[in-house]
C-alpha cells in the first residue's frame, strides 16, 4: 500500500501504518523520561519505503530511497527496552 508516495513495511510485509511509542531519557525533567512516538504515515522523511524490523535488542527503522537497489537514506535504532507499544495497521 502506498501512502504519501511511500510504502510502509513490517519485516518486509506491506502494512497500512506502523506507530511505535517509546521512552527516551531526558535529564532536565522530573521523572527523567519523555514518551515519544514514531508514526510512519506522519514521518516527514521523503522516501520510497519505510521498513520496520524487530531485531535482537533494537527496533530498526530503515528509510529507503530505492528499496530494490538497497539504497538507504538513513536508519534509526530504538532500544527494545524503551518500547512501550507497537501498533500495526493492515
Amino acid at each position: 500500500m502506498v501512502h504519501n508516495n511511500k510504502k510502509i513495511k513490517f519485516h518486509a510485509s506491506e502494512v497500512e501504518n506502523i506507530v511505535i511509542r517509546y521512552a527516551t531519557r531526558v535529564h532536565n525533567i522530573p521523572n527523567g523520561f519523555l514518551i515519544e512516538e514514531f508514526d510512519a504515515l506522519k514521518d516527514p522523511q521523503y522516501c520510497e519505503t519505510v521498513n520496520v524490523q524487530v531485531v535482537a535488542d533494537f527496533v530498526t527503522i530503515t528509510f529507503y530511497k530505492q528499496e530494490k537497489e538497497n539504497s538507504i537514506i538513513r536508519r534509526e535504532l530504538i532500544p527494545s527496552h524503551a518500547i512501550e507499544h507497537i501498533w500495526l495497521k493492515g
